[in-house]
């Protein structure tokens, strides 16, 4: 085991600047702030709708932002046989060490079980990397793959993840992510005159 603390399929994505596909020049930081935090709303919100739970008195009149979005969840929930089996489950991938948090797994139109990504807003490119670090950590790499885009309009996206080369390319990401994470800890030992 390299160290207590592994890194989540998110944060490897990250360090590779991908996820700042946010972050483009000139873009509002607090408006990216409140989309990340609707974006948490959002996807706690489809977690109750798809185990068939109430959102709760006034919730959503407290958060008017994330409506058009669960209303898009929901078309969602009409248009297909959606059965919800876990929400957010720690997976270990004792590998590659790394750790993830599938939004949801669940049973899709007779199949399953399915890694379902939900995004609000729009769909990063990195999804597919996403939900291939996942089904790894799940240890099930035959696992349907599907991102949600959960649009402002009350409409939805459904992308299927079938690119076989999304795991290829994660497990590359995570052995050279590990590879510049051991190499730092070196130089510093060094630095250090250990």
């Amino acid at each position: 085991m390299r160290l207590a603390k592994w890194p989540s399929t998110t944060e490897v994505i990250k360090d590779f600047g991908l996820i700042n596909d946010y972050l483009e020049a000139g873009s509002d930081l607090l408006n990216m702030h409140r989309a990340m935090k609707r974006g948490r709303l959002v996807t706690a919100g489809c977690h109750l709708l798809g185990f068939g739970k109430p959102l709760g008195d006034g919730w959503e009149t407290r958060h008017p932002e994330c409506q058009q979005y669960l209303d898009a969840y929901r078309k969602f929930q009409r248009d297909h046989e959606l059965t919800v089996l876990q929400v957010e489950p720690e997976l270990r991938n004792e590998i590659y060490h790394y750790i993830s948090h599938p939004d949801q797994i669940v049973l899709l139109d007779g199949k399953g079980p399915v890694d379902l990504e939900l995004k609000s807003g729009g769909m990063p490119s990195w999804c597919r990397l996403q939900t291939a670090g996942q089904v790894l950590a799940a240890g099930n790499p035959r696992m349907p793959r599907y991102g949600l885009q959960l649009k402002p309009d009350g409409t939805y996206t459904l992308y299927p993840h079938e690119d076989f080369r999304d795991l290829d390319r994660w497990i590359a990401m995570i052995e050279t992510w590990w590879t510049i994470h051991d190499l730092r800890i070196a130089r510093e030992g060094v630095r250090n005159g250990e």
